[in-house]
């Protein structure tokens, strides 16, 4: 049937008030809404949940940048300053007047020559030295007060501590508080201390005991940088005699008991520190050679030691 025929057959009064058609109210629904397939069931917006008209959150726009911090006309830690850049000496310095040979300098005949401009500029230069003038001498009553100000806030904060400092205790504390024994309560004279004199003593001894050692290990120490300093290379001479001696091809200085060497490694690889100590201590790894001559090693150290430590120096 075609719609026409549909619609007339449904509602045959068709200009009639009965069969216009009255818009829903709309209701909450968990159902899936027909017109909107698109949005998934994961979607925060699959169900519709009516909302409230909320205004909008105020926006604070960000200055990007930020504004560089004055630089003090007048220093802190110079007390002196204020009246130093407000002196007449300093003004005549930094804003000196114009020169007698700009004031007299003669006027261009030429009527064409740009003197509204000379003088406009005279005008602004002049205009320039009292603004500065002015600013100096506002800036310094400024500070002279400003620090007047702080000076008399801070004492009078200074004297309200020390007088809730040093006053008595309230009578309703006193009459409340606990009982304590007089000698149970704080002194403000410190702990007794009888051995004071002699522990200020024996610091001090202590004291020069250790300046007394640091003095010798450096004094040791210059001995020693004395000692070695004649196997420093200063010239050009030496610094050739070392080179050839350590690259020199003919040199048998890296040769060991059965082949010739061309550098250190050929000498053997360097002793460790465990090899030293079974060394020292005569250990099972020790060779044979070394455990058949005794101490001879170590006295020979230690008698090394004996005679630096009398003669006062490296030997």
């Amino acid at each position: 049937m075609p719609p026409s025929r549909l619609h007339t057959a449904t509602c045959p009064h068709l200009r009639s008030s009965s069969c216009q058609r009255v818009p829903r109210s709309r209701f909450f629904s968990t159902t899936t809404p027909s017109h909107r397939p698109s949005i998934g069931p994961e979607s925060p917006n699959y169900i519709h949940v009516p909302r409230a008209p909320q205004p909008d959150a105020y926006y604070r726009p960000h200055i990007k940048g930020i504004l560089p911090t004055p630089r003090p006309i007048f220093p802190k830690h110079d007390k002196k300053a204020p009246e130093e850049k407000t002196s007449q000496s300093y003004l005549a310095a930094t804003i000196p007047d114009p020169s007698p040979q700009t004031l007299n300098a003669p006027k261009p005949k030429d009527p064409s020559a740009p003197r509204r401009l000379i003088e406009w500029k005279s005008k602004i230069a002049e205009h320039r030295r009292r603004n500065l003038r002015e600013s100096l001498l506002e800036l310094r009553d400024r500070k002279v007060k400003t620090d007047t100000r702080l000076a008399s806030r801070t004492a009078a904060k200074q004297r309200l501590r020390e007088g809730l400092l040093n006053a008595p205790t309230p009578a309703d504390e006193k009459y409340t508080a606990a009982s304590v024994l007089q000698s149970s309560l704080p002194s403000r004279k410190g702990l007794q201390d009888p051995d004071r004199e002699a522990r200020i003593e024996q610091k001090k001894a202590n004291f020069a005991a250790h300046d007394a050692m640091k003095k010798a290990e450096r004094r040791n120490a210059l001995h020693t940088l004395y000692m070695n300093a004649r196997e420093f290379i200063v010239t050009e001479e030496k610094l050739n005699e070392a080179v050839e001696r350590a690259f020199d091809p003919y040199s048998r200085q890296f040769d060991n008991e059965s082949r010739r060497g061309l550098n250190v490694w050929n000498l053997g690889y360097p002793e460790t520190v465990k090899e030293q100590l079974d060394r020292a201590n005569k250990g099972e790894q020790g060779r044979a050679v070394e455990r058949s001559s005794g101490f001879s090693g170590v006295t020979d150290q230690r008698m090394r030691r004996i005679g630096e430590a009398l003669t006062g120096g490296k030997m």
